[in-house]
């Protein structure tokens, strides 16, 4: 078994918890939007669930590798390249989804810096334990990958958070 499992699990849980916390919030968020404000507050739902998912996703793959008595380079080059793949599927499909709202939805460019940044750290890592470069540690660099994920959503998550509870400026002065 991995040495890194307890970690890996631990990960897992967070990543579970944001999905849960972003269907709270939607659940419950005011009722009158601008069409437009729906469907923003709608990708970052997405985004924050996908992202919980290939979250959890990743760092359950390498415990499932390891049961079958992999190697420990091979687990996390595997783990690496399928994580890789989840995460390209998602910017594709949030790609997607934005080319078709792009009319209706304002860009949040902050949010693309922030969350563009931590992407190339994540898929550096990746491709680093991917590739077999002899930099860094493959376990160390593949946990370095999921916190990145899991700080992806947790900043998705507070700017839908905030998006969805922010209160529209009235259009008439109160007499």
């Amino acid at each position: 078994m991995l040495e890194n499992s307890d970690t890996l699990l631990a990960l897992a849980e967070i990543a579970a918890t944001f999905t849960g916390f972003a269907a709270l919030v939607s659940v419950i968020r005011p009722g009158t939007r601008k069409p437009g404000q729906v469907l923003h507050d709608l990708m970052r739902l997405k985004l924050v669930i996908a992202s919980s998912v290939a979250g959890v996703a990743g760092a359950l793959i390498p415990v499932g590798l390891a049961g079958y008595g992999l190697a420990a380079d091979t687990v996390w080059r595997v783990s690496s390249a399928l994580l890789l793949l989840v995460g390209y599927g998602i910017i594709i499909a949030l790609v997607g989804s934005y080319r078709s709202a792009h009319a209706e939805v304002e860009t949040d460019r902050m949010a693309l810096g922030v969350v563009g940044s931590i992407e190339l750290m994540e898929q550096a890592s990746l491709i680093i334990v991917l590739l077999g470069l002899p930099i860094g540690h493959p376990p160390a660099l593949y946990v370095t990958a999921l916190i990145g994920n899991i700080c992806q959503a947790g900043f998705v998550f507070v700017r839908f958070v905030g998006s969805t509870f922010r209160r529209e400026p009235r259009s008439t002065p109160e007499a």
